[in-house]
């Protein structure tokens, strides 16, 4: 699909604020583009762990630190349930970093997500109840838990939720809600991932900074696509700092499986290397295979595990290829009317929905729903382009769904197969409320134009201090007119192609991957309007263009 460009103008205020801050002008409009307060510019180029918020200030973390503290004092078994992906699996290991050496009798447990499904349910409640808890912690899970959480309470267990999901309106609490979305929250940081919460968490029960954990804090970050500004870009920079020199075997044994070297992890490798990984287990499998990893010291057991995570994953991808095809082969019924694309299919494996979802997104840009029924009840993910919260669409049309939960954009849906047209009639009706047609055109977000005389080591050295780059905080994109090849792409390794870019009066390397489909554009083109972003070429130790997209001049 054809995307819009949308380039920004450099404007006075940028250049004003480089003078003040001894940075280039591209950099401080970056920054503003980023919606940066320019009062935070030196914190955001340098973020520091003192500037973390202190956990106090998280709602009832006093009450659930007594409430912990209490049942490890009076020997009482705490049950702990977490999610099924990466930052509910992190979650429940940063907290066994604190309960197993304080004594804590506990025991952990995931719900299998096409057993279960997502969050606290009242098998898992009774389940807690026969072995003998009385304190039942949730992470990454239970914040609209309202009937299960009451069923325990019957029960005489106490819960204590520990989770980052938008609460619904007239929810009770547990004993703690510790949730910057909660509504009574003042924390000044509402987008921590559930592993960030948890971490605050053990910091507040350990009495110490527990750097250690940023680890995997950092995994819980990335991979869960917090937007990466005030604490989380602190958490995952210096977590990935840590993660590069983890001494902790399932990292280890992880990059070393993956292939990737460990002293040069970055949000890529994370995100679409390790992640999936680790995913992997609880979308075809059992998540505790995952869990497990991180839990014991025994590398024989976690290269054996990593290995069958490995496979896991591999038929992951199988099982999502089979769905994608046949979820596109439906789509195109839909697109000529549909602003919101709503599929469904029968037995489509529940583990991979979501994947689809955001793989018919990005390739359509409309919000996007996936549903898998069995019989009559159908399980569903939806994913959603910038300008559609799906969550506020959802409280619309809840009279239809026999349950729903997630983010502004990905959410989880339950739905009976005799509700999926009026469902898919009064989400439409609510997205053309809110979206134009304009809207479903996606948006290429171009930084700057710039000439290739203003690139130079300095801006290289500025853009670094960006990272990590990712939601909320994308790579910087430019744009060039006028560039011209001064030879044909060359092939340098796997599917990267190489050139040599020039306005005439300077040249830049370029490389462009070969799924991109420029190469014909930039074989036979005579002068052309570039978008890229910039890394260094590590050999040379010159600016490289990495080539997004590209226009005949």
């Amino acid at each position: 699909m054809n995307k819009r460009w949308c380039i920004k103008k450099l404007t006075p205020q940028a250049i004003e604020a480089a003078k003040r801050f001894n940075l280039t002008p591209i950099t401080t409009q970056i920054l503003f583009n980023r919606q940066v307060d320019e009062n935070n510019f030196l914190s955001f180029l340098n973020p520091s762990l003192s500037s973390l918020h202190s956990p106090s200030l998280l709602p009832d973390i006093d009450l659930a630190y007594e409430r912990i503290q209490q049942a490890i004092r009076k020997g009482e078994k705490i049950f702990l349930v977490g999610d099924y992906d990466v930052d509910g699996i992190t979650s429940l290991a940063i907290f066994y970093e604190y309960i197993k050496p304080a004594g804590g009798k506990f025991s952990i447990y995931i719900p299998h997500r096409v057993k279960e499904g997502y969050g606290l349910n009242k098998e898992t409640v009774k389940f807690a109840q026969r072995e003998g808890a009385s304190l039942l912690i949730c992470f990454d899970c239970g914040t609209n838990s309202l009937e299960e959480i009451e069923f325990a309470k019957s029960l005489g267990i106490e819960t204590i939720v520990v989770d980052h999901h938008q609460p619904k309106e007239g929810r009770n609490k547990p004993l703690a809600f510790i949730n910057p979305k909660a509504k009574r929250s003042k924390y000044p940081f509402k987008e921590l991932s559930s592993g960030g919460i948890t971490f605050k968490l053990v910091q507040a029960l350990k009495g110490s900074n527990c750097w250690n954990l940023l680890d995997l804090v950092a995994l819980s970050v990335i991979c869960d696509i917090v937007p990466l500004q005030g604490e989380n870009r602190i958490l995952a920079r210096e977590g990935l700092k840590w993660l590069r020199k983890s001494e902790r075997p399932a990292i280890k044994i992880l990059c070393e499986s993956s292939g990737v070297k460990q002293g040069n992890l970055d949000v890529y490798h994370i995100g679409y290397i390790l992640g999936p990984r680790i995913n992997a287990s609880g979308r075809v499998a059992e998540a505790q295979e995952s869990l497990a990893i991180f839990l014991t010291p025994d590398t024989n057991s976690i290269k054996n595990r990593v290995g069958r995570l490995q496979r896991y994953n591999t038929q992951r991808k199988e099982i999502e290829r089979f769905i994608l095809k046949e979820a596109e082969t439906k789509t195109e019924f839909y697109l000529q009317n549909d602003y919101v694309l709503i599929v469904e299919g029968d037995n489509w494996h529940e583990g991979v929905l979501g994947i689809v979802a955001s793989r018919l997104t990005q390739k359509y840009h409309r919000p996007t729903f996936v549903i898998g029924f069995k019989g009559e009840k159908g399980k569903g993910s939806g994913r959603s382009i910038t300008k559609f919260n799906l969550v506020e669409a959802l409280n619309k049309c809840q009279s239809y769904l026999l349950s729903f939960g997630g983010h502004r954009k990905a959410a989880g849906i339950e739905i009976l197969r005799n509700n999926i047209e009026n469902f898919r009639k009064e989400m439409n009706i609510i997205a053309k409320e809110s979206l134009s047609a304009s809207d479903l055109v996606p948006n290429l977000d171009i930084d700057l134009e710039l000439k290739l005389e203003n690139i130079n080591s300095q801006l290289l050295e500025e853009l670094e201090k960006l990272k990590p780059f990712g939601e909320e905080n994308p790579t910087p994109l430019f744009l060039t007119k006028g560039l011209s090849s001064k030879q044909p792409p060359a092939k340098i390794n796997g599917g990267v192609f190489s050139l040599w870019l020039s306005d005439g009066r300077f040249t830049y390397e370029g490389k462009f991957y070969e799924s991109n489909g420029f190469r014909d554009i930039l074989t036979y083109g005579k002068e052309f309007h570039i978008v890229y972003t910039l890394e260094k070429n590590r050999y040379y130790n010159t600016p490289r263009l990495v080539i997004r997209d590209v226009r005949l001049a």
